[in-house]
């Protein structure tokens, strides 16, 4: 694993005071509560917490900042806490408390990290300093229920997306009981593939703003896979088994049938794709 080693200059929004005065766990943790708010939810195991969070080396060289991502930091707080471990640490503290941390640095890179403590770590009682404010507190259930509400709210803006392309397009077609729009262009007078034949096609595919994903044309390559072994995602693999060697046709395929909420290379999580599909060949 590669690590930023950028010299520290700035803590946090200045937060951070440079006194000594640190309390001390049982364990060994070292920590200074630099703002507290009790009456809001304690961290407990168990628990998932949003952070913004860096921490340095004894020489105040960052190994990890979580201002440089792009979504929010996130971890769970195990249930079997580590007595020093950064878990222990982050159970002192309340939602919206920022704080101080030392930990003894081979304990986090072997217990919390599970790698191996790399080679800049020269003692066995180096300490690394954490500098840390707790966004949000969610229980298990609540992190569920968050996820859950942002996935429909996001399949329901691309069901709308997909229903304002069909309008746009004249596209008449039903779905197919799974979602999947299968539009003919050519009916091929070839072999049908069964449940477990190995095909090859031609395709462009396409997301509903028209930008172009991939082409096997430009590459000169027809792309060939065996049905029944789940090697594409199920849209295609449905939409294939609908055509016969020689045939063209469009698959709308909505997300739910292709990469759901993940990001796959180029393609944004909840995007429905286009296909536009020659069989070549069925065996």
């Amino acid at each position: 694993m590669k690590y930023l080693l950028v010299i520290h200059l700035l803590p946090i929004a200045l937060i951070f005071s440079c006194s000594n005065d640190f309390k001390k766990t049982k364990s060994g943790i070292e920590y200074k509560i630099i703002t507290e708010n009790k009456e809001n939810k304690r961290v407990l195991p168990g628990n998932i917490i949003t952070l913004s969070m860096y921490y340095t080396t004894i020489n105040d060289s960052i190994l990890y900042d979580t201002r440089e991502l792009t979504t929010p930091f996130r971890i769970k707080i195990s249930k079997n806490i580590v007595a020093g471990t950064i878990d222990e640490a982050l159970c002192l503290l309340h939602e919206g408390d920022s704080a101080i941390f030392k930990l003894n640095a081979i304990k986090f890179f072997t217990e919390t990290k599970k790698e191996d403590v790399p080679s800049f770590i020269k003692t066995d009682d180096e300490k690394l300093t954490f500098y840390v404010k707790v966004l949000k507190v969610m229980t298990l259930d609540e992190f569920i229920e968050e996820k859950k509400q942002i996935y429909n709210q996001n399949e329901r803006e691309e069901m709308q997306m997909l229903e304002h392309y069909l309008k746009i397009c004249n596209i008449t077609v039903k779905p197919t009981p799974s979602g999947l729009y299968y539009i003919e262009k050519k009916k091929g007078t070839g072999k049908k593939p069964s449940d477990t034949s190995k095909v090859a096609i031609h395709y462009f595919l396409s997301i509903l703003n028209g930008e172009i994903i991939d082409n096997t044309y430009q590459r000169g390559i027809p792309f060939e896979f065996q049905l029944g072994k789940e090697l594409v995602i199920p849209g295609l693999e449905e939409g294939v088994k609908y055509m016969c060697e020689g045939g063209e046709a469009t698959l709308i395929i909505p997300s739910k049938l292709a990469y759901g909420d993940k990001q796959y290379k180029l393609i944004p999580p909840f995007s429905t794709l286009i296909f536009e599909v020659k069989l070549l060949k069925v065996d």
